[in-house]
């Protein structure tokens, strides 16, 4: 840590301008109480309080490296007392014999030099303890805002590790099924698993490249999601519908980066798979000062036998969307006869970082 005094301006004019004040009271207690030529009242009030200037910024590095944390106390005190005594007969001898050489012929002054030692004892014994307090202070001052930085940093580290564990629990299934049917594809017919090499190069291009921490704008994540149900329609055929609703000025809307392909991956694994109907998915998007609303709802036959899931994908948002934006209300799901119904509300944030 550098020299507290030294670090600006300010806190060199607060020091020295502290000790101009100290050096302008005692100028005036001897020239106009005591009565001394202001000769020897400026020499007596510089002497003593510039020397003391000069031991109060060497006093830093006595205090620096007498931390109680990392010294035992008793030699800290020991350390004190020890360079305090020493600071006094400096502090007291230096002025003493200087001043006495040069005005030890006014014997009023003489007098008041000797019968001064127990005073200026005390004052320097004062000041002492005053700096060393302060500059105790702004070490503790210092660390704790260093702590505080640490802990801040900490907490992001924490977030960004938490969000990207999150990542890596998409479910996968969706790889091993497109690469299956861009397979079979090939067979059948070329162009299509030609198409859907494309498009699913572009939904891996997105998510995998990109840091799940960071926004994106709804146009953008509208975009994914269409690939996403694409890639899935070549697997179910007409049986997967799909329709978006937007109103406003939804597009622009600022969103966290792939955070709807976990739900319409669930309305496909709880709609679609089970259904000998044709699903369809279905999400309106509304935006309301302050907030995106989005809803999503697809069919789903409640007499079919129920796929076993992990729970991870609307677990995951719900993490993703308490660490994103401080909060657990922005997600809820409900069920209403053969439908079911996911609705998110998305605080207008400003963001910096985005995905175009």
């Amino acid at each position: 840590m550098n020299h507290p005094i030294f670090l600006n301006k300010k806190s060199i004019s607060v020091y020295f301008g502290l000790w101009i004040l100290i050096a302008g009271i005692h100028f005036s207690i001897f020239y106009f109480f005591y009565g001394f030529p202001i000769e020897i009242s400026m020499a007596d009030s510089l002497t003593f309080n510039i020397l003391f200037c000069i031991i109060g910024i060497l006093m830093w590095y006595i205090v620096r490296y007498s931390i109680p944390d990392k010294t035992n106390r008793t030699n800290i005190f020991i350390n004190h007392l020890t360079f305090l005594a020493l600071i006094l007969v400096i502090w007291n001898g230096l002025p003493y014999l200087f001043l006495n050489s040069l005005f030890g012929s006014f014997k009023p002054y003489r007098e008041l030099l000797n019968i001064s030692i127990p005073y200026r004892l005390i004052s320097g014994t004062l000041f002492y303890a005053l700096l060393g307090m302060a500059y105790y202070l702004i070490i503790y001052y210092s660390d704790l805002q260093e702590k505080v930085k640490t802990e801040s940093r900490l907490r992001e580290l924490l977030k960004e590790s938490e969000l990207n564990m999150l990542k890596s629990q998409i479910n996968p299934h969706f790889l091993f099924n497109s690469l299956n049917s861009i397979s079979s594809l090939t067979i059948t017919n070329p162009e299509k698993a030609r198409d859907m090499v494309i498009k699913l190069s572009d939904f891996l291009r997105y998510s995998v490249s990109t840091n799940i921490s960071r926004f994106t704008t709804f146009q953008n994540e509208l975009a994914n999601i269409k690939r996403y149900l694409e890639i899935e329609k070549v697997r179910f055929g007409e049986k997967l519908q799909f329709e978006f609703i937007l109103e406003g000025p939804c597009k622009d809307h600022k969103i966290p980066l792939m955070l709807l392909q976990p739900l319409f991956e669930n309305a496909i694994k709880h709609g679609v798979y089970e259904s000998t109907e044709q699903v369809k998915i279905e999400m309106d998007c509304k935006y309301i000062p302050g907030y995106l609303e989005i809803i999503i709802w697809n069919d789903f036959d409640p007499n079919a036998h129920a796929r076993k899931g992990t729970g991870l994908g609307l677990k995951n948002i719900r993490e993703r969307l308490r660490l994103l934006y401080k909060t657990d209300t922005l997600l809820r799901t409900s069920v209403e006869g053969t439908k079911f119904f996911v609705f998110l509300s998305l605080p207008n944030i400003e963001i910096k970082e985005t995905i175009d």
